[in-house]
């Protein structure tokens, strides 16, 4: 999609992520229902309950909501992640090099896990990762030393959109 100079490429969301958070989501519902009907509880007990559940659903419902409108838009001088849990703007001037990659295994240092966050990838480092599939890997290192491990459907189409707007920065 274009606009204004803008591509915007979307993130495939793998059968296997969404349906691990979609099933933590029933399992929560279930727990909602069951373990009040099957435990003795104080008022006050309930009310913590309620509480605790409540702000789990959301993160989980967020992190799901996230996932589905993870994106990277390539603009007239940068590009911009709308990650999981902050977007990211690099500039052209500051890239280093765009590359495809199997999507790596890491540890994950903070985040939400199989979508994003830092995390540490033997080889590369410390990175942050966007990503909603195992398929379409995608490195962006930085000459500041960062590195961003992304998922745009189509990858190939995205690096040589990438490689020649940063070729044409530079120039």
């Amino acid at each position: 999609m274009e606009n204004n100079n803008e591509i915007v490429f979307k993130s495939v969301v793998s059968s296997w992520i969404a349906g691990l958070y979609w099933a933590i989501l029933i399992f929560l519902v279930v727990m909602f229902i069951g373990v009040p009907l099957f435990t003795p509880m104080t008022f006050f007990e309930k009310s913590i309950f309620v509480l605790v559940f409540i702000i789990v659903f959301l993160i989980i419902l967020y992190t799901l909501f996230r996932a589905y409108r993870l994106s990277f838009i390539i603009s007239k001088d940068r590009l911009l992640i709308t990650g999981l849990l902050k977007n990211h703007e690099i500039m052209f001037s500051d890239i280093k090099d765009v590359k495809k990659v199997p999507i790596p295994f890491g540890f994950r240092l903070f985040g939400a896990s199989f979508l994003g966050g830092r995390f540490y990838l033997p080889g590369v480092g410390n990175a942050t990762v966007a990503m909603s599939n195992f398929d379409d890997g995608v490195l962006v290192s930085t000459k500041k030393g960062y590195t961003f491990v992304i998922t745009p459907k189509n990858p190939m189409e995205f690096i040589d959109d990438m490689k020649n707007r940063v070729k044409n920065e530079k120039m």
